[in-house]
């Protein structure tokens, strides 16, 4: 016991001990609250807790690995269950599934394989002016809870056919996609008695990270989960939710002692990561949301370097400080593997991408093609998929001709209507062979196919890695590659033994789950499992895959209104809040020096226009940056007295007025108590101007949006009668 207590401060003690009943962690970045996690699951173990009514859950498998090692060098918990959600519902399903109209053996579809289902649909039924992107909006707004389709659209009702198709199909090919899974999970515990029942003894003691990121139909599955005695543990950082896009709601975790009555909340606000100089950049713009519990991170390592700021001309020399910066920092020799590059959208990587290139500086791409999405993995599980759900009519499809066999599309789609016709699926259709025999000149290679299968299913689904290994033998996949062959089908070979290898080591790590675990497991798999952590080169991310990640030194690109925060994301204070959590996570992950860039001007639409810094800049006082202002004179770029046009939503034009500068640092021309107006704070009154740094910061009382400090060489602030 004191090994798991040594070294613990006081509010993470607090937290791992806490007896039973429901608990809240409010844990800032940095604050050891995977430590707290693991540490609380051995403690449970000493105290007589059986490991099987032990779960934890979080969101990426990356996690939940790190969290399994963590415990499993505190306390022998071989029955202990560390998942993200999905795994959780995708394991739950495997069992239970055949309890609401699937079998056990039911497919996983990603993204690819719905998108392709869908295309199909849109195909079949001539919708050729509904984007597959729409469906999949729809989709995700229902299944998560997040609300219906939009009624007074003219083309709901097509929309909706449409989702009452791809559902059928869905079904039809015992299959079901992300979403689904947590669906049925649901559908499960509301329903089934019996297995609800039998869950809440498996999640008996409840360990939930992450819980800000939770959406609509996780929280009403934990709650269902919870049950009488709600030994719920939820871990979380409300200043750090930023997925609210795709369902999160803050409000989960903000109103957990109102769900939870009785719930003892502990707040770790002690920062192991950071400098005290990037944990202030940090708390002093978070501290501008109301949505949040008041907390101030605070740290004992070293002051550290001044967070900073770079202002630069153009997008264009903004890529080149940044590669310029990555060099000072390997010059100084800081291993490129610990240095980040952080932007908004994924369209900003592209000139960072050529400037780091020009200086011959490694870099890797996170969240580009994972190992999991590449051709020939996906063909090779395609086969294993089929083996083991043979209604999985995409997966049908990909390997129909995979290695080739001679067999094309047209023979494709006659099988596929003969098979609709016998009221069958395509793959159980193969299984008459004087069906077959009728196909004419496709006849011996649709029995080849069809052996080639039989055999495939023949094979025991408990050996992940034999299973792997025959099918690439029975399939001949490493000859259709070619031996022999330039370097990228090489690589294409090594990808196919590296799959094998992965099997083997799933086996290893989750003995008993077989074929079916580890297909679910690389079904899931997010840009940050696909992280390579030994390779030595600069990583490059939006800061959403930033998430959970840190690194010695940083750099956090785009700071301009209109980028970051995100043209999208500022029409209600709410999207604002967020894209100021979003910033805030991009900080808190350096942990030893922090770099800020923007520019004052950028390529948009084939035209230069004109950018102004980022709110989120104007909410850092001075004497927090060290700046670097790379810029031409502003009438070198623009002239203030036009007004510059702002892409907004992809496809037209809005417009953001610019009031003339405020007149120079010397003289703000404002006094505390002058009413002022400020595009996007609104109106306020002055309280205080003073000089910081050798420029003006003036604070005002904004009537909707609080008080707020400003730089004068940004805020253009209106003065009103």
């Amino acid at each position: 016991m004191q090994s798991i207590l040594a070294d613990v401060n006081q509010e993470q003690h607090a937290a791992i001990v806490h007896e039973g009943g429901p608990l809240l962690v409010v844990a800032g970045a940095g604050s050891g609250k995977t430590r707290v996690i693991t540490c609380r699951v051995a403690h449970l173990v000493h105290q007589g807790v059986a490991p099987y009514e032990i779960t934890a859950l979080t969101f990426t498998n990356k996690a939940a690995r790190e969290m399994r090692e963590r415990v499993q060098r505190l306390v022998a918990a071989p029955d202990l269950w560390v998942c993200t959600f999905h795994s959780f519902a995708a394991r739950t399903l495997r069992r239970y599934a055949d309890r609401i109209g699937y079998t056990r053996e039911y497919s996983i579809y990603d993204t690819e394989d719905r998108s392709k289902l869908i295309k199909a649909i849109l195909k079949e039924q001539s919708l050729d002016t509904i984007r597959p992107g729409e469906i999949v909006n729809a989709l995700g707004r229902i299944k998560n809870r997040m609300g219906g389709l939009d009624l007074s659209s003219s083309r709901s009702d097509q929309i909706a056919d449409v989702i009452r198709i791809y559902e059928s199909r869905m079904r039809e090919a015992n299959a079901m996609d992300f979403d689904d899974l947590l669906v049925n999970l649901q559908k499960l515990l509301d329903n089934d008695e019996d297995v609800r029942l039998r869950l809440q003894r498996r999640t008996r003691w409840m360990l939930v990270d992450e819980y800000q990121d939770t959406n609509a139909i996780q929280y009403h599955i934990l709650r269902a989960l919870a049950g009488s005695e709600q030994n719920v543990c939820a871990t979380g950082d409300p200043d750090q939710s930023i997925y609210r896009w795709r369902g999160a709601t803050i409000r989960n975790i903000l109103d957990f002692e109102k769900d939870f009555p009785g719930a003892r909340r502990i707040t770790l606000d002690r920062n192991y990561r950071s400098t005290q100089s990037i944990l202030a950049v940090a708390n002093a713009v978070i501290r501008h949301n109301r949505d949040r519990y008041e907390k101030d991170l605070k740290t004992e390592n070293e002051v550290g370097k001044l967070a900073a700021e770079i202002r630069c001309a153009d997008d264009v020399e903004e890529a080149r400080a940044v590669a310029r910066q990555a060099m000072r920092w390997i010059d100084d020799r800081r291993p490129p593997g610990g240095i980040a590059v952080f932007y908004r959208t994924n369209a900003q990587s592209r000139g960072i991408e050529r400037a780091l290139t020009e200086r011959g500086l490694p870099y890797r791409i996170v969240g580009s093609v994972e190992f999991y999405k590449r051709k020939e993995v996906k063909d090779l599980l395609a086969y294993v998929r089929l083996a083991r759900n043979p209604s999985d009519i995409a997966a049908f499809r990909r390997v129909f001709n995979v290695p080739a066999r001679k067999l094309g599309k047209t023979t494709e789609e006659r099988l596929i209507n003969a098979a609709i016709r016998a009221g069958v699926g395509p793959r159980e259709y193969l299984r008459d062979r004087d069906a077959v025999a009728q196909f004419g000149r496709a006849r011996k290679p649709l029995l080849a196919f069809a052996e080639l299968l039989d055999k495939i299913e023949t094979l025991d689904p408990m050996e992940p890695a034999e299973f792997l290994d025959e099918v690439v033998t029975a399939t001949a996949y490493r000859a259709h590659l070619g031996a022999g062959t330039p370097l990228a089908e090489v690589g294409r070979i090594e990808n196919v033994d590296e799959l094998v290898n992965a099997a083997a080591e799933y086996a290893l790590r989750e003995p008993g789950a077989g074929v079916d675990g580890f297909l679910a497991e690389n079904a899931l798999v997010s840009d940050q499992d696909a992280l390579d952590e030994t390779a030595n080169a600069i990583s490059l991310m939006t800061v959403h895959a930033a998430k959970g990640l840190e690194f010695p030194c940083v750099v956090v690109t785009g700071l301009e209104e209109m980028v970051f925060p995100h043209a999208l994301s500022i029409e209600t204070e709410a999207d604002v809040e967020e894209e100021r959590r979003l910033f805030y996570v991009a900080a808190t992950r350096a942990k030893e020096e922090l770099v800020l860039t923007s520019a004052a001007r950028r390529l948009r639409q084939g035209q230069y226009l004109p950018s102004l810094p980022s709110r989120f800049l104007d909410e850092i006082p001075d004497e927090l940056l060290d700046v670097d202002d790379q810029t031409r004179p502003a009438q070198d770029l623009f002239t203030f007295d036009e007004e510059p046009v702002f892409d907004v939503n992809g496809d037209a034009h809005g417009h953001a007025p610019v009031a003339a500068p405020s007149s120079g640092s010397g003289s703000s021309g404002f006094s505390a108590g002058d009413r002022v107006k400020h595009q996007h704070f609104g109106s306020g009154r002055v309280l205080a101007v003073r000089k910081a740094g050798g420029t003006t910061r003036i604070t005002v009382e904004f009537d909707t949006s609080g008080r707020r400090e400003l730089s004068m060489a940004y805020a253009r602030l209106e003065r009103l009668r």
